[in-house]
């Protein structure tokens, strides 16, 4: 299993940055791994919303919200055919804005888990640096 952990302070309410990252269509304005994301459950954005989307290193991924309390805390659980990957967030207000927490736990699939020791190191560097930072200006604009 592959661990990897990020913290940010974004300058905006915690419910104004709660609602950014549940609905993952505004994923690609922050995360440059995802593109062409769908809601395809029926309803609000809420517990039980599943969303498609293309996924930079894992192709397909279908993405359901696990846990819905907003505004402090949401779980995903994000499948494709390669990788499994548990999110989880916790926000709390920050004076004025939000400190974000975010850990993911990802269980790579198939073949795929013979390269888990180079990927580990590759996806912590990659993950831990820029999404909190992405995610920062995305809010902040």
């Amino acid at each position: 299993m592959i661990r990897t952990s990020w913290e940010v302070r974004v300058e905006r309410p915690p419910e104004q940055v709660f609602d950014f990252v549940a609905d993952l269509r505004n994923g690609p304005q922050w995360n440059a791994d995802s593109s062409d994301v769908v809601l395809t459950s029926d309803g609000p954005v809420g517990a039980g919303s599943v969303f498609e989307e293309d996924r930079e290193r894992f192709g397909r991924t279908v993405t359901t919200i696990d846990l819905f309390e907003r505004p402090e805390r949401l779980e995903l659980d994000a499948r494709a055919a390669r990788v499994r990957v548990r999110v989880r967030y916790a926000l709390e207000r920050d004076g004025g804005g939000t400190k974000v927490v975010c850990t993911a736990e990802l269980r790579l699939r198939g073949a795929s888990r013979l390269l888990e020791p180079v990927l580990a190191a590759v996806a912590r560097r990659g993950v831990e640096t820029s999404r909190g930072p992405a995610l920062k200006a995305a809010l902040e604009r």
